[in-house]
């Protein structure tokens, strides 16, 4: 368990870099392109990620696995060679889709703009297909370090590209290409950069620096299908997302607004709330990372003792990563709002929809403990469950609560997903994992915090705002923390023996 914390505070110390500057990168873009051209750019990378699933999901997770539980030189440059033939060419075949359907594409859209920065992004296809084969076998590896850093440096590199070419903006009648060209390019680089530290991390380890050629290993068939059904559970669960970002606008319309609003508050909703939302899982993701090998070794060797206590851990964790910033998005969302983007719309969204966090958080985590054990199929047949309560809701709701029901929909989505995921982990494991006990203690911890916030923010309206955020923002915290720790909900007594052995070990 230590060797796994260890991991996860590696992870997560990159995941909090990578995320906290694409976040700043954000804010930056969301000033820039403004509400209404944001949401077209969130149109368009949506249908993006749904082809980029194809490459970046089954086939890496089934290298990793594969690679952690086998180790031998051999077999992983078998992989290897697989996985670059098999995305190479659905990279190829995605690319020559896009080339041949523009007229659907089009159509799908609905925004001429949306598919020329959709043209724009998807040269990274091919970069993505190499990229993510090679990250797969550090990943398998445990070598965490360049699996963050090779992230870091991709996060990196695209706002520098971004910021130079904005001396060439006169050039752009649409500064959202720019955005997407710059995100191409940095792929391309980060590409590179990955294909020349794997060689030379691999001559370093004595397992043959070269790159593998790209004839026909025995592993294609079989590393195809075992992807296969990773890879469709992935692109069925992200598929919804391009769906909503026709579908949500299309309906606000519907319900009497005009176009142009219509995309303006789809674009802060999904461009400026929800990355705000998404904090917890920057955490969360890094604990599910470090899962895969440790729990697909565990499941594998028939350790259950070992895979409940990690289960039960992480679930925690997470819950006390959503319920620290719960509070204080409930409490100080428009402040917020208004000092990341100067929009106060923005940080109203973020108030109303902080809750979500919570499912969306646990439903990260539980899928990623059902893929480590193989169950993957449950997972999918839960999301598209979840996400039948998310359709009707976004169709039917918008003319009551506007763009609320993209916020309703995606809280009830979530919620069932991750109630049956919890389940099935229970039928698994026979383990009782006392997630409602837990949400009941953490939310009578968050009440007082919230309203600590409150009302210090709303008492000190003479202070600059960045300053009445931060004095509302701290006394919260210590509070939530106190009571957490008088519930026993964290132990601390835990973390000091834990600090003095790494502390001893040095």
């Amino acid at each position: 368990m230590r060797t796994f914390f260890g991991s996860v505070a590696l992870i997560s110390l990159f995941a909090v870099l990578t995320r906290g500057t694409g976040f700043v990168f954000r804010i930056v873009l969301s000033r820039i392109l403004g509400a209404e051209l944001l949401g077209v750019y969130q149109i368009a990378f949506s249908f993006f990620l749904v082809f980029l699933t194809i490459i970046a999901s089954g086939i890496p997770l089934i290298i990793s696995r594969q690679i952690s539980s086998s180790g031998g030189n051999r077999h992983r440059r078998g992989l290897v060679k697989a996985g670059l033939i098999l995305s190479l060419a659905a990279a190829v075949g995605i690319i020559a889709l896009v080339a041949f359907g523009q007229p659907v594409l089009k159509t799908l859209l609905a925004y001429d703009r949306a598919y020329i920065i959709l043209v724009a992004l998807f040269p990274a296809i091919l970069a993505y297909a190499v990229y993510t084969v090679l990250r797969a076998v550090w990943w398998g590896q445990k070598k965490y370090f360049l699996l963050g850093a090779s992230e870091l440096a991709e996060q990196v590199i695209r706002v520098v590209l971004f910021l130079v070419f904005l001396t060439f903006s006169s050039l752009f009648a649409n500064l959202a290409i720019l955005a997407a060209i710059s995100f191409t390019i940095a792929c391309f680089l980060s590409a590179l950069l990955v294909v020349i530290v794997y060689k030379r991390d691999a001559k370093r380890t004595s397992t043959g620096g070269n790159l593998p050629p790209l004839q026909k290993p025995t592993q294609t068939p079989s590393l195809l299908r075992a992807s296969a059904p990773i890879t469709i559970v992935r692109v069925l669960t992200t598929i919804a997302f391009p769906i909503i970002a026709v579908v949500v606008p299309l309906r606000l319309v519907a319900a009497g607004w005009d176009a142009q609003t219509a995309v303006a508050h789809f674009g802060i909703a999904v461009g400026m709330a929800l990355p705000l939302l998404s904090i917890p899982q920057t955490i969360i993701s890094s604990i599910a990372v470090a899962l895969v090998p440790e729990l697909s070794k565990a499941n594998a060797e028939k350790d259950y003792s070992s895979v409940t206590k990690q289960i039960d851990s992480c679930i925690k964790f997470t819950l006390l990563v959503n319920f620290i910033l719960l509070p204080l998005f409930i409490a100080l969302g428009p402040g917020i709002g208004q000092f990341l983007f100067a929009n106060e719309a923005a940080g109203e969204y973020l108030r109303m929809s902080a809750w979500i966090m919570i499912p969306m958080s646990l439903s990260l985590i539980t899928n990623a403990i059902l893929n480590s054990i193989g169950r993957e199929s449950r997972a999918m047949i839960h999301y598209i469950i979840g996400s039948v309560a998310l359709f009707v809701s976004i169709w039917f709701l918008p003319q009551f609560i506007g763009i609320g029901s993209l916020i309703i929909g995606i809280g009830i989505c979530m919620s069932i997903a991750a109630l049956l995921n919890i389940r099935t982990i229970y039928r698994i494991t026979n383990q009782n994992l006392g997630v409602a006990h837990q949400l009941f203690a953490f939310a009578l911890a968050a009440a007082p915090a919230a309203a600590t916030a409150y009302l210090i923010f709303h008492f000190t309206p003479i202070l600059p705002l960045f300053f009445r955020l931060g004095f509302a923002s701290m006394p919260a915290f210590i509070i939530f923390m106190a009571i957490t720790y008088w519930q026993d909900l964290i132990d601390l007594n835990t973390l000091k023996t834990r600090f003095r052995r790494k502390k001893a070990a040095h």
